[in-house]
Parts: C-alpha cells; structure tokens; sequence
C-alpha cells in the first residue's frame, strides 16, 4: 500500500472541495508520520520520508491518533513534526505539554506486555517516551484540516465527512486515540465509520464487525488533571477492555 501517494491525492480533493465551499485551500497534511532523518529546516526539527509505510504494514499494533486541529490559522505537513523544542541542536527534550503527553499515552497503549498495563511509575520517563514516539509506526490526522476561522469543528466534519472517514479507513488501524474534541470525534466516527462502535466503559469504544478500539482522552494540553491522573485512568479502562477481548488486537 502506497500510503503517501493516496494521501496527497486526498488532500488535492479535499483542497478541491475547500474552493467549492469558498473556504480556504490551505490544507494541513497529516497521516502516517515520517520515520526518516531528523533534520533542522530553519525553524524546528523536523523529519523526512524514511520506511514508515513498511512499518505501518509489518506492525503488531496499528495506533491511529485524532486530534480536533491546528490552533494556528497556516496549516503544515505534521507528518514531519518531531516534538522536539525549536534548536538547531538534536535534544531529547519535547516541548510544551501537548508532546509530552501524547508521547505518554502513545506509549502506555502501544505497550501492554502480557495485555497488562505499565503503571504510570514506570511509564513516564522522558527520553524513552520520546524515543518510542519518534520511532513507533504511528499515524496522526486532524478532523480538520484548515484554520479554525472556517467556523464551528461540527460544520466542517459535515463538509468534509466523506473524505475524513476514507482517511480513517486508509489506515486500517487497530486503535485509534481521539484526544481533545469533547467526544466529537468518536460520534463522527459511529455515524461516518464503524456503525456499530459500542461504549465499553468511560473511554473505550469497540467495533465488533471490524474489531476497532476507539480510546477518547483529553486534549494534549488540558491541564485540569495531573498526568498520572489522565493516564492511569485511561490505562485502567484499556486494560479491562482487553481483558474482556483476549481476541484483540486482530490477525491480519
């Protein structure tokens, strides 16, 4: 499966159907993320094209991570972002909050040896956290895909629905994370996607005819909880869900 390749035919459709609505064309491009050199453009560190779709075909586990949107108005390639503060220097530093708590959840779901989970103690160590993310197959798509300034998230997933639920299922992803949203992404995903997502406890969701777990966590950056908080909570739920499924993740 040539993943890139069908993604930009994609974006070229969705920036096709922007200009129909007269709404900007200045698409966000996002999917499987690059595992290819590290490199500083200038700016911050980035990565280029290396073997993530053989990765993603070879994987054990496919996560799928869905988040609301860019809170920037210009939109970028976030397949090529590292996470790593803005140095001409490789560091094993992340920045602001949203990376180091994604790298953390990222990890604790791709992690489950003996479908057990690792407790927040043992999971939260900054350079193998971000280590793990920048190397694990991993794909990441925004619901949308330009400026916030087009209006309400709802409007857009209603403009955009067809397209959206095609990129899901280009992926063909056994867990699919949707952080932030307040839990608008996994109603656009029962109604566009998987018909028959079920609630299985307070953030698992689970296909039966696709064998697809949907995991709804806060946004990145919500500060209201501590970081063992929202993970060990997250991680509780996972955990029972598995125990109650031995059958997943499914045999492709």
């Amino acid at each position: 499966m040539k993943y890139h390749q069908t993604e930009e035919q994609l974006f070229a459709r969705w920036a096709a159907r922007a200009r129909q609505l007269r709404e900007s064309d200045d698409i966000t491009k996002d999917g499987l993320l690059y595992r290819g050199e590290m490199w500083f453009d200038g700016f911050n560190q980035v990565r280029k094209p290396g073997d993530e779709e053989q990765q993603w075909a070879d994987a054990g586990v496919r996560l799928l991570v869905m988040t609301k949107e860019l809170e920037e108005d210009d939109g970028w390639d976030i397949r090529g972002e590292s996470g790593r503060v803005p140095s001409p220097r490789l560091t094993c530093r992340t920045a602001q909050r949203f990376f180091p708590n994604l790298e953390l959840w990222v990890y604790g779901l791709m992690n489950t040896p003996e479908r057990k989970v690792l407790p927040f103690g043992k999971a939260d160590n900054a350079t193998r956290l971000q280590g793990f993310y920048e190397n694990a197959p991993i794909a990441r798509i925004n619901c949308r895909k330009q400026s916030a300034a087009n209006g309400p998230i709802q409007k857009s997933l209603d403009n955009y629905a067809d397209l959206l639920a095609e990129q899901v299922q280009l992926y063909d992803a056994d867990v699919i994370l949707c952080v932030g949203g307040q839990g608008v992404m996994v109603k656009f995903l029962t109604r566009h996607v998987y018909r028959d997502l079920e609630q299985y406890n307070a953030h698992v969701w689970f296909s039966p005819s696709t064998g697809v777990v949907v995991v709804k966590q806060y946004h990145p950056n919500y500060n209201v909880y501590s970081r063992q908080e929202m993970y060990s909570g997250m991680m509780r739920d996972y955990q029972a869900f598995l125990k109650a499924y031995p059958a997943f993740p499914r045999h492709r």
